[in-house]
């Protein structure tokens, strides 16, 4: 019976209050291998019931159109419905968790930018079990942002602690004044290891940028315009075609993976807001990204797009 108890107490506290397993480890004074444990016997005790709910249905039609224009490894579109705002994002955000869950062993290497939808795919990924084995790391430095949940350092703890697995961070900003102080900061074993196992990821998740980054040089940000840039991925920028733009002044200050990065087997790229249809278009065409996680309203206007220049 005291089995039972503790069974029930850890699914309520995992399932119902939303605990992250280190939490409820410390809650109720047990090894986090422990918990683990517990929640599968829990499953397989019948306490908890696990049923997969999608708030919207997939879009197979466009999603079939999309391959046939871009020769994807994955599109995944889920319908709205007509529904718009938050739910944009949140719809968008669970679908590219639960691609990512798929994708996803005790083998990967997953190598994350920042922003919001990395944030709001880490925070709905619900991982059916530990995955030791696995690697997470990020592709760039901190972005100094005052919103902590948005840089990639967070959220790469975030997802070691969800699976359990090894991580690796880079402790220096993204963005420093001088290519020397970039060059040394690159150079240091630690950084250097980092940079190196995030360029040869197994995958990438990433957002995509479709204006000039405020805060970094004003030269840029004339480039930026000047050299007709749609968007940009982990301080890479690119025109309409998806080529990357030379940009010698920006790239040799930042401390992130070289374009190595545009070679890993998937990049996936989640987007939710509209005004990044262009920018992801581009990335589409010059292969940048392979997979693609989105909703119809996104995919309708790329497909408008698309069509419109040909």
């Amino acid at each position: 019976m005291q089995e039972l108890e503790l069974l029930f107490k850890v699914a309520q506290l995992y399932y119902e209050q939303g605990l992250t397993q280190n939490e409820i480890a410390k809650k109720l004074y047990i090894s986090r291998s422990n918990i683990s444990r517990l929640l599968t016997q829990a499953r397989e005790a019948g306490i908890v019931e696990i049923k997969v709910h999608y708030p919207f249905e997939r879009k197979r039609r466009i999603e079939v159109e999309f391959n046939r224009r871009f020769h994807l490894e994955e599109i995944r579109i889920v319908d709205l419905g007509g529904r718009s705002g938050f739910e944009l994002y949140t719809a968008t955000t669970k679908l590219a968790a639960t691609y990512l869950n798929i994708q996803l062993n005790n083998s990967s290497v997953l190598a994350l930018t920042c922003g919001n939808s990395v944030c709001g795919m880490v925070h709905e990924l619900r991982p059916k079990n530990y995955l030791p084995g696995m690697m997470v790391v990020p592709l760039m430095g901190s972005i100094e942002s005052s919103n902590i949940i948005l840089d990639g350092h967070y959220l790469v703890r975030q997802v070691a602690e969800i699976y359990g697995c090894r991580q690796q961070v880079i402790m220096a900003p993204f963005r420093v004044d001088e290519e020397s102080m970039c060059q040394n900061l690159k150079n240091r074993p630690a950084i250097r290891e980092t940079l190196e196992i995030a360029a040869n990821a197994t995958i990438m998740c990433t957002g995509i940028g479709c204006k000039a980054q405020k805060g970094y040089l004003a030269e840029v940000e004339d480039s930026f315009l000047k050299n007709g840039a749609v968007g940009y991925i982990a301080g890479y920028y690119f025109d309409k075609n998806g080529k990357i733009i030379d940009l010698p002044q920006l790239y040799n200050r930042l401390v992130c993976a070289d374009m190595q990065m545009f070679r890993i087997p998937i990049r996936c790229a989640i987007v939710a807001d509209e005004k990044k249809a262009m920018a992801t278009l581009a990335a589409l065409r010059g292969g940048l990204i392979n997979a693609l996680i989105t909703n119809t309203v996104v995919a309708s206007k790329i497909i408008k797009l698309d069509d419109k220049e040909h």
